[in-house]
């Protein structure tokens, strides 16, 4: 019977990335929190960059899974990101140091994708400066959030008559 093929845990290079970053981060711990050898990552991630990239590609779409509903809704759910995830700290700080084409590419597409899903710039743009704010001790996202004008794809309040 064959072996399964060992994957790579992407959530653990996040994790082993994020406080250090790609300079900073010394390969063993990338190895140790990849769970596999050491031969085993290089044939299947490529070098230090490419399992780099690797982890805020995967990041990136994490968070992405997470752009649904209203702002307050993604602000709850940006605050719970920031909570839970260590990758948070990849994606909003370490990834945003001298990062490669690649990383810039993954992260661009936050800002779309949170424009879009809240559909006004200045609103995303907010809401990604609450996140790196609470990622360093500043109030949650939400908090921000409430501060925010209303966007043009909120409802009316109830019992409005609208034509």
């Amino acid at each position: 019977m064959p072996r399964a093929r060992a994957q790579i845990d992407t959530a653990a290079l996040a994790a082993a990335f994020a406080a250090d970053g790609l300079h900073g981060t010394p390969i063993d711990r990338v190895v140790a929190a990849a769970g596999v050898a050491k031969p085993t990552l290089y044939a299947r991630g490529g070098d230090k960059e490419e399992l780099f990239a690797l982890a805020v590609e995967a990041e990136v779409e994490r968070l992405l899974e997470r752009f649904e509903g209203g702002v307050g809704q993604i602000a709850a759910a940006l605050d719970a990101y920031v909570a839970s995830e260590p990758g948070a700290r990849l994606v909003f700080v370490s990834a945003r140091v001298g990062p490669s084409p690649r990383v810039e590419r993954s992260l661009r597409r936050i800002t779309i994708a949170l424009t879009a899903a809240v559909g006004d710039e200045a609103t995303a743009a907010a809401l990604l400066g609450a996140v790196w704010s609470a990622l360093h001790g500043g109030p949650p996202v939400a908090v921000v959030a409430r501060l925010l004008p209303a966007v043009a794809d909120s409802a009316p309040p109830g019992g409005i008559w609208t034509a």
